[in-house]
């Protein structure tokens, strides 16, 4: 990030080589508008209305990252993550989350979730913060 600017991903460009960045939040607004920022700096990303739907995508054991909203009707976050490590998806995760507490903050802690943002959360940090986890997983 140079002068407040979010930059294009320096990671390899969404060109089937690259693993995609998923993102799951109820929040159509939300949702559409982080899948098509991370797809305009270069990432290849799938869209989930739901942590059930993540699921039944057999495609998450390709992720280089998982966006996960913590507070989603039916199965939570920390639900859906929890499910996915027992999988053995075991890509970067970060939770977001509009209401951050002790509990929320231990249990992702527990799971080993690469990081918590809570909202409203800062665009550029959420970049970096994939960024990282997707040079992780390369």
């Amino acid at each position: 990030m140079l002068d407040g600017q979010v930059q294009p991903a320096t990671t390899r460009p969404a060109d089937g080589g690259a693993r995609p960045i998923f993102v799951v939040d109820d929040d159509a607004s939300v949702r559409d508008s982080l899948s098509e920022l991370l797809r305009v700096l270069g990432f290849e990303v799938i869209a989930c209305a739901s942590g059930s739907q993540l699921l039944a995508d057999q495609r998450r054991r390709e992720a280089g990252c998982l966006v996960v909203d913590q507070h989603m009707p039916g199965m939570d976050g920390l639900a859906t993550l929890s499910a996915l490590r027992r999988d053995g998806t075991n890509a970067p995760a970060i939770l977001i989350t509009g209401r951050l507490d002790p509990e929320i903050a231990a249990r992702a802690a527990a799971l080993g979730i690469s990081a918590l943002l809570e909202k409203p959360f800062a665009v550029p940090r959420l970049v970096e913060l994939v960024q990282a986890s997707v040079s992780r997983t390369e």
